[in-house]
């Protein structure tokens, strides 16, 4: 029984244990060094740039044959770019560097193998190989350079990042030119809208104007015919209507109407009553 309290008791120290032994195993793991390969890798595409630049440099005398050499170099320095960032690339940048790696790595391989066994004296440079090396070498081994170089620097994670900055910006700098015509074209629609309103009001406020006008011209042309028409004398009134514009008859029809219009509140005939009145 106290065995068995002992051995609840010391279960946590024995977890402990278990746990720094297995913290100490994941630190003295070490993953395997990859320098020698790295040098003994440099080493070697170090020594296919060389044969490959003695390959033309042999068998294209002169100028063009040292430019050949020089733009094999070039692949042969694409090719280990190529290699050597393959397995810390992903989607279509590591797609291109696999792909011009491939090519550059296998002319290269040609080259350098042709170029060993005429310098081991195990097969000259045929008429093919310097056929080749002095009009085929040149403009394809560029081509490929050129090309490869292009895909990888296109597909390049920074460029492709880049790119979608250039996405965003272009999406921000559309929005806000698009933000801006709005606004001038709302500020244009305004000022239009107001010069409407102040043309409505200027036309609204001149009608005011011919109306009050017209109601001037009305009560002096009354006032005339009233004066007219106010005159007993008839020989004055047809020379003062005469003189003002106004025939006698207008004054007269002013006068009768006045006089039809007029209210009688004066005191009315007692009408007779009949036989039936009661106070008789």
């Amino acid at each position: 029984m106290f065995d068995s309290i002992k051995t609840w008791l010391g279960r946590g120290d024995r977890q402990a244990a278990d746990r720094q032994k297995i913290e100490a195993e994941a630190k003295d793991f070490k993953l395997p060094s990859e320098t020698l390969p790295q040098v003994f890798k440099y080493l070697f595409f170090a020594g296919l740039a060389v044969l490959n630049y003695r390959l033309f440099s042999h068998a294209v005398p002169g100028v063009w044959g040292k430019a050949t050499g020089v733009v094999a170099i070039l692949a042969e320095a694409t090719a280990l770019y190529s290699l050597h960032y393959f397995s810390r690339s992903a989607g279509l940048f590591r797609l291109s560097l696999g792909v011009s790696g491939v090519l550059l790595m296998a002319f290269s391989l040609i080259h350098g193998t042709a170029s060993i066994f005429d310098l081991i004296g195990v097969a000259e440079l045929s008429a093919n190989v310097q056929y080749y090396s002095r009009v085929v070498a040149f403009p394809l081994l560029a081509g490929l350079v050129g090309v490869s170089v292009v895909a990888i620097t296109m597909t390049h994670p920074k460029n492709i990042i880049r790119l979608r900055q250039a996405f965003a910006h272009t999406d921000i700098v559309t929005g806000r030119a698009r933000a801006a015509s709005e606004l001038e074209l709302m500020r244009a629609q305004s000022v239009l809208d107001q010069a409407r309103l102040d043309q409505q009001r200027e036309r609204t406020r001149r009608e005011q104007e011919y109306l009050a006008e017209v109601e001037k011209l009305i009560a002096v042309e009354e006032r005339k015919r009233a004066m007219v028409a106010a005159i007993t004398d008839p020989a004055l009134r047809e020379a003062l209507a005469r003189e003002l514009g106004i025939e006698a008859r207008q004054a007269q029809g002013v006068t009768q109407s006045r006089h039809t219009h007029t209210p009688n509140w004066g005191p009315q005939p007692t009408q007779a009553r009949g036989n039936g009145a009661v106070l008789d």
